[in-house]
C-alpha cells in the first residue's frame, strides 16, 4: 500500500508540474515584445562593435534586435535582445544568450548537470523528464 501511495504521488506531482511548464510556455510566448537580458562580466565597450559578438548571438544577429548597455552599479554589462522577425524563438534566443554570456566569461559553453546526477528510479526518471523539458527555457 506504501509503494502505491508514494507513486500515486509522483505521478500527481509529474501531471503538476507538465501541466505547469505548458501554462508557463503559453504564457511566454504571449510576451514576444519583452526583452531578454544577461548580466555578463566585461566592460561594455569588449561587446560595443557588433563584430565583437560571440557566435550564438552572430548567428542570429540578423533576426534580433540587440542592446548593450552598462549594467547597473559598474557590474559588468547588460546584452539585452528580442526576436525582429518570426523565424527566431525566444527559446532559441535566450539559449543563445545563455551560451554567449558563458563564452565571454569562461571562454567556452559550459552545460549544466552533464551527466545527470538522478537516481534511476521512479523519482530520477520524472525529475529527468522535467529537467529535460526544462533545458531550453533554463528554468523549471
Amino acid at each position: 500500500m506504501r509503494t502505491a501511495a508514494k507513486a500515486g504521488i509522483l505521478a500527481g506531482v509529474g501531471a503538476a508540474a507538465i501541466a505547469l511548464g505548458r501554462r508557463l510556455q503559453a504564457a511566454s510566448d504571449s510576451r514576444d515584445d519583452h526583452w531578454l537580458a544577461v548580466t555578463v562580466n566585461c566592460s561594455p565597450d569588449q561587446l560595443t562593435p557588433a563584430e565583437s559578438l560571440p557566435e550564438p548571438l552572430a548567428r542570429l544577429r540578423d533576426r534580433v534586435e540587440l542592446r548593450v548597455r552598462p549594467a547597473a552599479g559598474d557590474k559588468g554589462t547588460e546584452l539585452l535582445a528580442r526576436p525582429d522577425d518570426e523565424s527566431v524563438s525566444r527559446s532559441d534566443l535566450r539559449v543563445a544568450l545563455r551560451q554567449a554570456k558563458s563564452l565571454i566569461e569562461t571562454g567556452l559553453v559550459i552545460h549544466p548537470d552533464a551527466p545527470g546526477s538522478a537516481h534511476p528510479g521512479p523519482a530520477g526518471r520524472l525529475l529527468g523528464a522535467v529537467v529535460g523539458r526544462a533545458q531550453k527555457e533554463g528554468r523549471l
